[in-house]
């Protein structure tokens, strides 16, 4: 939570999480038992309908199922570094997980919420106990498919251009796959609060080893930006949700 401003729209951002993700799978099998291999959400396989993937479909081997469903709410609050608030329109769920083996009885979120409104205690930095909570959205799903992913890949020879079009929040691949979840998963410094977050960062990582992969000599050194947010090209970060929401005939 607190490299927040540092990893997202920066230099930093492929490199930070591929160390989290590997720091999170050592946890496992050095403190937990588990002898497996920290497995990756293939977007393109669930695209179309997410609550019906293997990850989120409520099985007992799920990542736990989308949030109860409440009705007639009204659009959340999400402020991301820089200050930069917006909103979105409530999906598919907004309550917590009701089955899986992430229900209350069995899990609970300690930290946030700093990105979404209303905080928690202390800023959202404070012991803060609660259900996880999701809002499946499938039209942002949509934003996953193969033709997605393949432009992404196909797409700009450079890192800066690369890095650029993932991160974008709605239409990039990274944060379009936050919001997908939503709630505690869209809140961008608490995400790791919600356990499908190694599942889509292990899926990200691939993404960049695949991109690096097809000119591995000149690709496997590159590096570009700087440790400060939004420096340089990683501006347009934002631009996809502007247009998005004028789209949506939302307000910003």
């Amino acid at each position: 939570m607190e490299q927040t401003t540092f990893v997202h729209a920066s230099g930093l951002f492929l490199g930070f999480h591929r160390h989290f993700v590997y720091l999170y799978e050592k946890a496992l099998r050095e403190e937990c038992g588990y002898r497996g291999t920290q497995p990756y959400w293939d977007w393109t396989i669930s695209y179309k309908d997410p609550e019906k993937s293997t990850v989120f479909d409520g099985s007992p081997w799920s990542m736990g199922s989308n949030g109860i469903y409440i009705p007639d709410r009204q659009p959340w609050k999400m402020v991301f570094p820089g200050n930069v608030t917006l909103w979105f329109p409530p999906a598919t769920g907004g309550g917590c997980v009701y089955s899986g083996p992430f229900t209350p009885d069995k899990f609970l979120v300690h930290l946030g919420p700093i990105g979404l409104e209303p905080q928690g205690p202390g800023g959202g930095y404070d012991y803060n106990p609660r259900c996880l909570t999701r809002d499946i959205s499938p039209p942002l799903s949509l934003n996953q498919g193969p033709r997605n992913v393949t432009a992404l890949l196909e797409g700009p020879g450079e890192l800066g251009g690369f890095l650029t079009r993932f991160e974008a929040p709605v239409g990039g691949l990274h944060g379009n796959g936050h919001f997908v979840v939503g709630t505690v998963q869209a809140d961008v410094y608490a995400s790791p609060g919600d356990p499908a977050f190694w599942l889509h960062h292990a899926q990200v990582d691939r993404m960049w080893s695949i991109w690096q992969g097809q000119n591995f000599e000149k690709r496997m050194k590159q590096v570009w930006g700087t440790q400060t947010s939004g420096n340089g090209e990683s501006s347009l970060f934002f631009f996809p949700f502007f247009f998005f929401f004028l789209a949506q005939g939302k307000g910003i």
